[in-house]
């Protein structure tokens, strides 16, 4: 039996060819910004509370002034919130 022609073959899919380039439903809108699995989840909570920590820290030895430890804390402050902020938008692929 000869191969068919491929103007005369049907449709088997029905979602088209544009939706297999679509982006995946956990990487638009606000939801991309939001951690996926349980081990984001864990850290984006506890670098997110070190970071609060140490924010209300830099914040009370800028009151309290002492000398460095505003800096060093306001330096640490920057770097868990960047942690969070990558626990919370890196995808693991299964």
């Amino acid at each position: 039996m000869p191969p068919k022609d491929r103007k005369n073959q049907k449709k088997t899919g029905g979602r088209g060819r544009r939706a297999n380039y679509a982006p995946a439903a956990d990487a638009v809108g606000t939801r991309k910004y939001m951690p996926v699995g349980w081990a984001n989840w864990l850290g984006f909570w506890l670098f997110g509370l070190i970071g609060i920590a140490l924010f209300c820290e830099t914040i009370a030895a800028t009151i309290q002034h002492r000398g460095a430890d505003p800096i060093a804390a306001g330096i640490m402050t920057v770097v868990f919130f960047i942690m969070t902020y990558l626990f919370a938008t890196t995808r693991v692929k299964d």
